[in-house]
């Protein structure tokens, strides 16, 4: 519900009250593995530029998402390109233009 709610409001507001980024999906890519090798360990892509980034649980091909902190499509494009498991073909990339309500974000942890 929440999530329809948003989309609603998203809708409704004009250019100056949204936020661009870049929204990349990460799938399963021609040379996947489940085995974590030293190429999987090193940073990923453009990390000083990501909002957030993270796995997709489940077995299905979509494997993950980086929400970077950019409007340019080929900006985040040259930021994948240099990522390692990118390179070696492990994740594929999708990139979308993805907006938001202006002063969205990441909510705090519930406090027990």
């Amino acid at each position: 519900m929440r999530i329809l709610l948003l989309l609603v409001c998203c809708s409704a507001l004009s250019a100056q009250e949204v936020r661009f980024y870049v929204l990349a999906m990460l799938y399963r890519g021609p040379n996947a593995t489940t085995v974590n090798t030293e190429e999987s360990k090193k940073p990923q892509a453009g990390e000083k530029t990501l909002i957030l980034a993270g796995p997709m649980g489940g077995s299905g091909d979509l494997r993950g998402s980086f929400l970077f902190d950019t409007d340019d499509l080929q900006q985040a494009q040259e930021w994948c390109d240099v990522d390692p498991a990118i390179q070696a073909g492990t994740p594929r990339v999708e990139r979308h233009e993805w907006y938001s309500a202006t002063g969205m974000g990441i909510l705090a942890a519930p406090k027990p």
